[in-house]
């Protein structure tokens, strides 16, 4: 077996199918195969999307995870659409990761941040779009302040424990990856 990785990618198309809140590109390419070959051309739509930033948020002195709540209407009809998840927000032009899980923090729950601590980057989904998302452990404290959320968002916050957050987990109430890979990040590392 070679540990050498096919590098060439030939663009032979790319137009714009969508362009409003989704943009996708439908793309047709060669790629190099592991054999040293090109491939034949394929077309695929690829959806551009920002990345985002998200955050498992901690509360440092009540020892408990806290969680939003919110009606995801693309996961309405294979299930109830309204999802437990853990706060994220798309990075706006010129912002960093860690700037946006600051700002969708306070959007989202009213909290200030007292420690952001990068775990991890990862693709949402690469067969069909370029969404990266940048994983925060966010710490908070005290109480939080007014979470208005943004635009049409209608947000609940949901505070578990470790434990209780790990229940859920292993009884399938967690729904979302993020969330997902947030909680069983912390399961195998620090509490």
């Amino acid at each position: 077996m070679t540990n050498i990785r096919p590098s060439k990618v030939d663009v032979e198309s790319c137009r714009r199918v969508a362009d409003g809140w989704l943009k996708v590109d439908e793309i047709t390419y060669r790629f190099e195969t592991f054999s040293g070959a090109m491939s034949k051309p394929v077309t695929r739509d690829v959806v551009r999307r920002q990345d985002a930033a998200v955050g498992l948020v901690r509360h440092r002195s009540r020892g408990t995870l806290i969680f939003v709540e919110q009606f995801r209407l693309a996961a309405h009809g294979k299930s109830d659409g309204w999802i437990v998840e853990i706060c994220a927000g798309k990075l706006d032009p010129g912002e960093s990761a860690e700037e946006a899980m600051v700002r969708e923090l306070r959007e989202e729950t009213g909290y200030e941040a007292v420690g952001v601590t990068p775990v991890t980057s990862f693709f949402v989904s690469p067969g069909y779009t370029d969404e990266r998302m940048h994983l925060y452990l966010v710490d908070v404290d005290g109480d939080p302040g007014e979470a208005p959320g943004d635009g049409d968002e209608d947000i609940r916050l949901v505070e578990l424990t470790h434990d209780e957050a790990f229940a859920w987990l292993d009884q399938g109430r967690f729904q979302d990856s993020k969330t997902l890979i947030a909680l069983y990040w912390l399961r195998g590392g620090p509490r």
